[in-house]
């Protein structure tokens, strides 16, 4: 029987470190080559990631065409910055766009959604024989722990591409598969989680596994022992009260909406708040290669209302100076509507959005042409994004890491700042 049956055993390794570092926590250690330390003048400390999941339209979303061809029914509307029209889907992020740049030319050469999702969480193309950590990983890695027991990395609604990879296993980042009530599987009841009640476990733990854990004496055995002091550490964190929205005050539960995104949305903000370095948000899927605009209007109307209160509340209070809020997509969709009224995938040209951690808002940087096909001015590589997400947060991307075969990895392979941000 288990005496907590909204925590299985699953969960509690899950919490620690993810189940994409747990699985194969022995492959994925490293040490860098040089210790890392944020450079003068960064300003992000913490980024939340807004992950549209299944390749979000460009043309229907932050690079309308009305009136064109391949533009569809969706009208553009002004925003709070003169330089940015939006779609007409997105009227609370549109008072917002003050604080967001956008990004109009992210182009690549990777049309499918897993390698591509890969490429977008890594800065690297996918290798069969090295893997690479998640962004939010090396940022943990470069920045180190914030002043919380948490995870220093948190993905919410699904399981990411990428975990620790070469790095140390708790840089991997921790997942919660649902957006939907997420802190169930960690705050079950306060009688439950109760210090007297882990601790009885956690001696119960160690005196199963003690005897087999000194004669199979291994990097992996080590590895897991200490996923397992830190779930425990966690449980018995005063900082799990970050995942209680109850405390939060009724208008601001009210300005994020009462959906699952905009509570996963709260969430991250006061994870964040707590020292939490990364927080991805998983969200979709955009893949509508059929009924493109009913999908889009909806998906839209679900991300419009979180993804603009969150702004809101980073900037009330001041955590959007230091707070980068990033919203991509794997790629974007085809300008042409195919003839199941969907758009197909298209590499050529897609939209990112990002604000705060010194990022300026109110710019647009690549302009497409008047049909959407082509670029006509700045493309911008995910190298490029990578080097100017990293160049925010102070990390430097020549630095060299060491993988278990002593095989040196920079933290980015190739890209260059987007100076037109900052």
């Amino acid at each position: 029987m288990n005496p907590c049956p909204q925590c299985s055993r699953r969960e509690f390794v899950r919490l620690a470190l993810g189940a994409s570092v747990a699985a194969g926590i022995g492959s994925k250690f490293g040490l860098p080559l040089v210790l890392g330390q944020q450079s003068k003048g960064a300003k992000a400390k913490a980024c939340i990631l807004f992950w549209m999941q299944g390749a979000q339209s460009q043309i229907d979303t932050w690079d309308p065409k009305p009136g064109t061809e391949f533009g569809g029914p969706f009208k553009a509307i002004p925003t709070a910055s003169k330089a940015i029209q939006i779609s007409e889907h997105l009227p609370k992020s549109a008072r917002h766009m003050d604080k967001v740049s956008i990004i109009r030319t992210l182009n690549s050469k990777d049309p499918n959604h897993d390698t591509a999702t890969y490429f977008l969480h890594t800065g690297y193309r996918e290798n069969p024989d090295l893997q690479h950590p998640h962004v939010g990983s090396v940022i943990l890695e470069e920045l180190g722990p914030g002043k919380t027991d948490l995870p220093g990395c948190i993905v919410l609604g699904g399981d990411p591409p990428a975990g620790a990879a070469y790095l140390a296993a708790d840089r991997g980042p921790a997942i919660i598969d649902r957006l939907e009530n997420p802190s169930a599987d960690l705050v079950a009841s306060t009688e439950y989680f109760s210090k007297g009640t882990l601790d009885r476990r956690w001696q119960l733990l160690k005196s199963f596994e003690e005897d087999w854990n000194r004669k199979h004496q291994d990097s992996r055995v080590d590895a897991r022992e200490k996923t397992y002091e830190r779930a425990r550490r966690i449980l018995a964190s005063a900082d799990l009260k970050a995942f209680d929205l109850t405390k939060e005050p009724e208008p601001i539960k009210k300005l994020y909406g009462e959906t699952p995104l905009g509570r996963a949305a709260l969430l991250a903000r006061r994870l964040v708040q707590s020292g939490v370095r990364f927080v991805e948000l998983q969200y979709g899927s955009w893949d509508t290669h059929s009924d493109n605009f009913g999908g889009h209007q909806r998906l839209m109307t679900d991300i419009d209302t979180p993804y603009a209160a969150l702004l809101e509340d980073l900037s009330r209070t001041g955590l959007l100076q230091d707070t980068m809020v990033l919203l991509m997509t794997e790629f974007g969709r085809t300008p042409r509507i195919n003839v199941g009224q969907g758009r197909d995938h298209w590499s050529r040209n897609w939209c990112a959005c990002l604000a705060g951690g010194g990022v300026a808002g109110g710019r647009v940087v690549g302009r497409t042409n008047d049909l959407g096909t082509d670029i006509e001015d700045r493309p911008v590589s995910v190298g490029d994004l990578y080097a100017t997400l990293y160049h925010a947060f102070g990390v430097d991307i020549d630095k060299k890491y060491m993988t278990p075969g002593a095989r040196p990895v920079r933290v980015l392979d190739a890209g260059d700042v987007v100076r037109e941000l900052f």
